[in-house]
């Protein structure tokens, strides 16, 4: 599976990179797709944000996203993180109270704004002081218009985006105006991008979806859920390190990222991901590979506890070691964005660590290399045919694991 997003630049006067509006692709084809503006939203934050990452979509340049009013409302930008994200309030966001208060809050946590194709309103005055960024159409409005725009906009101190410039003429004209920022096809048309996604069941989105809504829901229950899907699994992780929680720690195990978002947030996750999937078949092999090492692990930790391995961490550990090769990646580069606990990252990234004998291990019993495996058992202190035995036990455990 993969995640489409086009990326339109967004220049300085001196035709400097700024940063860049980030657009929502479903396919290869550049054309925004017959979705509503809340779907590609929802479907360019889960597939940038919790797959890729949105900084690495921008090159660490300034990301601008568009927001609907419910978006903005609900704090969806949160999602993102503050730096270096640009929250585009759509024209079709009114100003309203709830929409101002949720302004207010997003620009006190560090978020920029912008309002995008933007045509006076009186009604908008009140929003100046936490806008840093108004976007003009050149392609919307005449020349009077515009000048008659920045004179009810005297009292701004921000920026000025002068958008769809498609001629020199044009980009001199909005120069002259003293506008700052620039976006249009005279500079760029958006550049496709192609990034492989990890899939998350929607048949375990739904049932995530009932057992999150239940007041008295079980921690346990919800962890062996999201336990059977890797991309779930890895959303997750990012979720629980993105904007909305302010201090970062280390995660040790599903159980404890679900204590650390708490019922609200968990809701907020699950529900944004259930409706940013499409529906997918059983998992590939590489899915299949990544249930057999997380249960062998897990096994491996719980029967050879004097190793001082932790059976949760065990568990992700394995999930997560094949996630290079399902979304064309290097790990660190895909773990740079988790707050993982390190004794799962030094394995996974460095080959080091307790944990690493038990990847090893794995990686013996997948290419049937009995010389090392007999090693890797003698440095466990476990027979080797008892590795075996877990091996076979986490295999039968991953294909009951697909047939549900």
């Amino acid at each position: 599976m993969f995640f489409y997003v086009a990326r339109q630049p967004i220049l300085t006067q001196d035709k400097q990179l700024y940063g860049y509006e980030l657009l929502f692709r479903d396919g290869p084809n550049n054309a925004f797709p017959n979705v509503t503006s809340d779907e590609a939203t929802l479907r360019l934050v889960d597939g940038g944000e919790f797959n890729t990452g949105i900084r690495e979509l921008t090159d660490n340049h300034h990301a601008f996203v568009n927001f609907s009013e419910q978006a903005i409302i609900d704090r969806l930008p949160r999602l993102l993180p503050c730096k270096g994200t640009v929250v585009e309030l759509l024209e079709t966001v009114s100003p309203s109270d709830c929409v101002f208060e949720a302004v207010k809050e997003l620009k006190s946590e560090g978020y920029q704004i912008a309002l995008d194709d933007f045509e006076y309103s009186a009604q908008w005055q009140r929003f100046l002081p936490y806008i840093d960024i108004i976007k003009v159409d050149f392609r919307a409005l005449s020349m009077i218009q515009i000048r008659q725009i920045l004179k009810q906009l005297s009292a701004f101190n921000g920026q000025y985006l002068a958008e769809k410039i498609e001629t020199p003429d044009e980009f001199s004209q909005a120069r002259e105006l003293g506008f700052s920022l620039f976006q249009g096809y005279f500079f760029a048309r958006p550049e496709m991008m192609q990034r492989r996604a990890l899939s998350s069941s929607q048949t375990v989105c739904m049932r995530l979806l009932e057992l999150t809504s239940d007041a008295n829901y079980q921690v346990d229950a919800i962890a062996d859920l999201i336990e059977q899907d890797v991309g779930l699994t890895y959303k997750l992780l990012r979720f629980v390190n993105s904007a909305f929680f302010k201090r970062q720690s280390e995660i040790h195990s599903i159980q404890q990222a679900i204590v650390r978002l708490g019922q609200a947030e968990l809701r907020k996750f699950t529900a944004l991901i259930a409706t940013a999937t499409l529906a997918e078949g059983k998992p590939d092999e590489l899915i299949k590979l990544s249930f057999v090492r997380a249960r062998f692990m897990e096994q491996l930790a719980l029967h050879n506890k004097n190793y001082g391995a932790d059976a949760a961490s065990a568990f992700l550990t394995g999930l997560l070691s094949k996630l290079d090769a399902m979304m064309d990646n290097d790990l660190n580069a895909i773990l740079s964005g988790v707050a993982i606990a390190a004794e799962i990252k030094r394995p996974l990234i460095e080959g080091k660590g307790p944990l690493s004998f038990f990847l090893k291990a794995c990686e013996a019993l997948e290419t049937t290399d009995w010389a090392k495996l007999e090693l890797i058992a003698e440095r466990l202190r476990v027979e080797s045919k008892t590795l075996v035995l877990y091996y076979q036990q986490a295999q039968a455990w991953a294909r009951e694991i697909g047939r549900q």
